[in-house]
């Protein structure tokens, strides 16, 4: 191993961490486009564990109680006190945690200043039990003395481990680190369960491949990266088996936050490189948070804009149950302006990031002060960023010195931010509902952060945006609208607003019927059938030719719009040819209307339209023909009825010869999804 490779562990302390897919189907002609062996729209690898997602939906907001060195069960308790009193608790800053140095080092002495050796300790664990030793200076009772006191006061407790074979910090020269838990992941992880741990960050220190006793390696090799992949699927194959422990009062459901690609991008630039993007490819599975850069510490609003454009660059790693993790919010910071941290805040709310807040005083009591606990008091940054739809924002524009970015929000809503890029310098910015993702030009903007502001008749608004922060809005249509922004693809084809379909390891990320039943993504992969009985596999960004149309499936994972529910809007196309050709289904018996095509010469054209039910029954009203069958679908707790079929359909309309499409026009038909247009 390359000694510059082996980082000392100093003052860069780490702080833990539609669907356009084409299927097409027809007894006809069919021509199958060759992808990668996966539903998603990334790549995943044979080689992952994949845990339960399903109870961590939303991001963790955590209170680092103190620096990792001055953690105290006594400032653990008092922020737990403060985090109630401040009604921050409540918000949803509910999780209390602690870092490194919590644990006896692996030479069995102590943190104190005399590094008092420990008792019945060999290698930094009880010799009795195997487990790691919590400090006796730090924590005198134990750490579930800890987590009871938390548990009491409605809070959840967070710990502290290392996916290598050391933890991090070593505190002075002469000493190893504390264990890590590379290859005593059980016993650490059933350590944690019962002491009452409900969230673990798994950081990356003693890399099984170096000799080093402490600290982080910068993980630039396969050799590294697969190494690193090995830690995360024994983390979750440890979580797993205590989810499921045959005896119930062993069971507990803890949320995995992996910090392991952190040490593949420390300088928060190699996350587009092909050996970055395999590791997390194979890591996302196995946990339900990813720290993914280095330490940026809180010192600029530069610093704050470069996180924003690598998780935006992240954004296909990110959904329900999946969260990235920049790095903390620096409310404690004193370089950084108001404006600044509230910048943060609102940027990490709009991309679903994992949130963690250090609380730090001169005296390491753990104390919460009154004006930190006024900039973390924000309702509506908060309920942006805990939305249950849990959709990663995408920037949707930039203008000069400024990016906006949107979101779209589980009750119909989208959450708005208009980030500005100087730390010098306002900016006045100018976007649209158009932009944002609403065909509505009537809506309401209200402040989360910033000034007041009201969309012209056009929904065109501006708004000056002060240096190094970024202002929020959320955005409520007045009618019903579709996500143009959020769509990709050629022939205006994806204009989605719904989510039909999702991944077996984020269920409950979309609804196809009334019962939150959706599409399995998996299922749509492995084993769809046409109808003349051969198989075909339908995968994300697939095309895939049915009766000489080309369709494109959803490129999508769960979490993001894959489908357009029709509610009447009019989606704004220019298609050419003799038919509009449109691949879709329906959640709840058959639904349809009358679907309209406007024509540039002001005349349009009507025709009856719409799709059977996917449970494959024959449709009177709108009967169409199947294109593909598919055994299973997930419901909220996973993959089912997989002896059952489900159908997914094809129906074109005409369009008027000698016409030149401008839009179209649907019906109010809110069980139907489509998951691509196509004009033939």
């Amino acid at each position: 191993m390359d000694p510059s490779k082996l980082l000392v562990y100093g003052s860069h302390r780490r702080v833990i961490a539609f669907l356009t897919a084409a299927v097409a189907v027809s007894a006809l002609a069919i021509t199958i486009t060759a992808q990668s062996a996966t539903a998603l729209s990334r790549t995943v690898p044979a080689d992952t564990v994949n845990i339960d997602h399903s109870y961590a939906k939303t991001p963790r907001m955590i209170l680092r109680s103190e620096s990792w060195t001055r953690t105290t069960a006594a400032s653990m308790k008092k922020t737990a006190d403060d985090a109630v009193a401040t009604g921050l608790a409540t918000l949803g800053w509910n999780t209390v945690s602690f870092d490194d140095t919590w644990a006896v080092r692996s030479d069995c002495t102590d943190w104190d200043t005399a590094a008092t050796v420990v008792p019945n300790c060999s290698n930094g664990r009880n010799t009795t039990t195997g487990n790691l030793i919590p400090s006796p200076a730090k924590y005198p009772n134990g750490l579930k003395d800890v987590g009871d006191y938390l548990h009491s006061k409605g809070l959840f407790f967070g710990v502290y481990a290392s996916g290598g074979k050391y933890m991090c910090d070593y505190g002075s020269s002469g000493h190893p680190a504390a264990p890590g838990s590379f290859d005593h992941f059980e016993t650490d992880f059933r350590f944690f369960a019962s002491v009452g741990a409900d969230y673990i960050k798994l950081d990356y220190c003693g890399e099984p491949n170096t000799t080093n006793k402490c600290c982080f390696t910068v993980l630039d090799s396969d050799l590294e990266i697969n190494t690193a992949i090995e830690s995360s699927r024994r983390a979750a194959n440890a979580i797993n088996a205590i989810k499921a422990d045959p005896d119930p009062s062993k069971r507990r459901a803890m949320v995995l936050n992996i910090s392991a690609p952190a040490y593949a991008n420390w300088d928060n630039d190699n996350f587009p490189t092909p050996l970055f993007q395999r590791m997390m490819n194979s890591i996302v599975p196995a946990g339900h948070a990813y720290r993914v850069g280095g330490d940026v510490g809180g010192t600029s609003w530069g610093l704050t804009t470069t996180l924003v454009d690598m998780i935006e660059g992240l954004r296909p790693f990110g959904k329900q149950g999946h969260f990235l993790d920049p790095d903390r919010l620096y409310f404690d910071d004193t370089v950084l302006t108001t404006d600044n941290k509230l910048g943060g805040y609102v940027m990490w709310a709009m991309q679903n990031s994992h949130m963690v807040a250090m609380i730090r005083n001169s005296n390491a009591s753990g104390a919460i002060s009154s004006a930190q606990a006024s900039l973390m008091n924000k309702p509506g940054i908060i309920a942006v960023g805990q939305d249950a739809l849990a959709a990663t924002a995408k920037r949707v524009a930039r203008g000069t010195g400024y990016d906006v970015f949107a979101k779209p929000l589980s009750n119909g809503d989208y959450a708005v931010a208009i980030m500005n890029r100087s730390n010098t310098s306002a900016v006045t910015a100018t976007t649209s509902g158009t932009v944002i993702g609403t065909t509505a030009r009537t809506f309401s903007l209200t402040a989360i952060n910033g000034p007041a502001v009201s969309p012209d008749a056009n929904g065109n608004f501006s708004v000056t945006v002060p240096a190094g922060t970024a202002v929020m809005y959320r955005l409520k249509p007045a009618s019903a609208s579709f996500h143009t922004a959020w769509t990709f693809g050629a022939n205006g084809s994806t204009s989605r607003n719904s989510t039909a379909i999702t991944d077996g390891d984020a269920p409950t990320a979309g609804s196809l019927d009334a019962s939150g039943r959706t599409l399995s993504s998996d299922r749509l992969a492995n084993n769809t059938q046409l109808p003349n009985g051969s198989a075909l596999s339908v995968r994300a960004g697939q095309t895939v030719t049915i009766g000489g149309v080309a369709y494109v499936w959803p490129n999508t994972t769960s979490g993001q719009f894959d489908s357009i529910k029709p509610t009447g809007q009019t989606i704004d196309s220019q298609f050419s040819g003799t038919q509009v050709n449109f691949l879709g289904t329906s959640g709840i018996g058959e639904s349809g209307g009358t679907i309209r095509l406007n024509y540039s010469d002001g005349t349009s054209s009507t025709a009856a339209w719409g799709f059977p039910s996917w449970s494959c029954a024959p449709a009177t009203a709108y009967p169409a023909t199947v294109a593909f069958r598919v055994f299973g679908r997930n419901d909220t707790n996973g993959l089912t009825d997989t002896s059952t079929g489900f159908c997914v359909y094809t129906r074109s309309v005409p369009i008027t010869a000698g016409k030149t499409l401008r839009s179209i026009t649907l019906p109010d038909a809110p069980n139907a999804r489509i998951f691509a247009v196509k004009a033939s």
